[in-house]
């Protein structure tokens, strides 16, 4: 039996404004997606968790290949990480089940290593990922993506952080669809080219300065620059009326900044608070106004 396990992910800014060529910032939050391997007759996947059987396996038979590994397995998911809303629990999977096949064989594999490895399974979920996801799942931290032409020209720059920043994560209860989201995005841009041009030239001021704002620990001003990125995002026609509701609802119960995280039109939103008890309260107002919600914190590995 081996045993691995795989962080989740949020973004801080830069949903679908990285698909046109703007960084995004993203972070590896404490959530785990656990994984336990152990030999079988053939391979299955066993969880008390919502996933696809067929894309998990497929995300299976992808690792073991890129692995160079012939037996089969059956796969244990647990973990505190929600297999919905955008938090990157695929790729949280696919790197927590190299480890544990690592594990397994008595492999010692680098970081990069597990990296590869779980890009391949991510394949299974994705089709053509970007990388980030597994990137986070593996290293965690916070990172400045620039998403390339390949996953091999992205560019994936890490950020200092200099105090662990304490969040919020709410599901909104709708599962929002990433690609249906970017094909809105292209519309949006195909009307408009000046106005999408105007909001892109907005956001490059919000990553820019949200880079050092995170490097800093500068709470207040974070927040203040989740909820212009909110704004712009609302104005791209992605936050629907249950990210909205979440985002407004996060703000009156004391967060310094909440937003969308992922593809929006539903999914999950974020809240920045300013220390573990400050989110628990956050939080506590969330999950009351009926909207599942828990606490998480972004560290320095």
């Amino acid at each position: 039996m081996g045993k691995g396990t795989g962080h989740g992910k949020i973004i801080i800014f830069g949903e679908h404004f990285v698909v046109h060529g703007a960084p995004a910032i993203a972070a590896g939050i404490t959530n785990t997606a656990n994984v336990e391997v152990k030999r079988a007759k053939g391979n299955s996947i066993v969880t008390a968790q919502r996933v696809v059987q067929e894309l998990s396996l497929a995300g299976i038979s992808n690792v073991l290949a890129a692995m160079g590994i012939k037996e089969t397995y059956e796969v244990h998911l647990t973990g505190d990480l929600p297999t919905e809303g955008g938090l990157g629990s695929s790729a949280a999977f696919c790197v927590g089940l190299a480890r544990a096949l690592a594990d397994e064989k008595g492999l010692h594999l680098t970081p990069e290593q597990v990296n590869r490895f779980a890009y391949e399974g991510e394949k299974a979920f994705h089709g053509n990922p970007s990388g980030v996801d597994n990137y986070i799942a593996t290293h965690r931290g916070v990172i400045e993506f620039t998403k390339g032409k390949t996953a091999l020209e992205s560019k994936f720059v890490p950020l200092e952080l200099e105090h662990p920043l304490h969040f919020v994560v709410s599901m909104t209860g709708k599962i929002g669809s990433t690609p249906k989201m970017i094909e809105a995005v292209k519309k949006f841009k195909e009307a408009d080219e000046g106005e999408f041009q105007q909001l892109m030239d907005e956001y490059f001021k919000i990553a820019n300065e949200g880079a050092k704002f995170i490097s800093k620990g500068k709470l207040d001003e974070i927040g203040n620059l989740m909820n212009a990125n909110q704004s712009l995002l609302s104005e791209l026609g992605v936050s629907d009326e249950r990210n909205d509701a979440v985002a407004k609802l996060a703000m009156k119960a004391g967060a310094l900044g909440a937003k969308l995280t992922g593809g929006g039109g539903g999914g999950s939103c974020i809240a920045l608070a300013r220390d573990a008890a400050h989110a628990a309260n956050i939080a506590d107002s969330l999950n009351k106004a009926g909207f599942k919600s828990f606490t998480t914190v972004i560290d320095k590995k």
